[in-house]
């Protein structure tokens, strides 16, 4: 009698684990995704993937704005128009979101055109 015991408790317990696995996947619904442009950030684990990709992008942004800054201090003329005129900047000059390439305005700031990242 004590084997239908333990095996109804397994059970509960393993019912217990799918619940919250499913809660963890799927989310509870209660949140609005970040990412929502995209398509991504749908469930709890992709919302974390997608504000992982976005810091890496302040970052990767970042680097190059720092590229452009020791590039025009040793050179004020220096005017970059496109990411391939900063030198050493390759692997930092696009977005790891949409693989688009950093766009350099009239002031010489960079910023991202990849859809959702207009503040960066």
């Amino acid at each position: 009698m004590r084997r239908g015991q333990t095996l109804v408790a397994t059970l509960a317990v393993l019912a217990i684990i799918a619940i919250l696995a499913v809660v963890m996947l799927k989310g509870t619904g209660g949140a609005e995704p970040k990412a929502k442009a995209d398509g991504r950030g749908v469930t709890v684990l992709g919302n974390a993937m997608a504000t992982a990709n976005d810091s890496a992008c302040q970052s990767n942004l970042s680097q190059f704005r720092q590229l452009i800054q020791v590039q025009k201090s040793t050179d004020e003329e220096f005017k970059p128009t496109t990411p391939s005129d900063v030198p050493g900047a390759a692997g930092v000059s696009k977005c790891p979101v949409g693989k688009e390439l950093y766009v350099i305005d009239e002031n010489g700031l960079a910023h991202c055109p990849h859809l959702g990242h207009e503040k960066y």
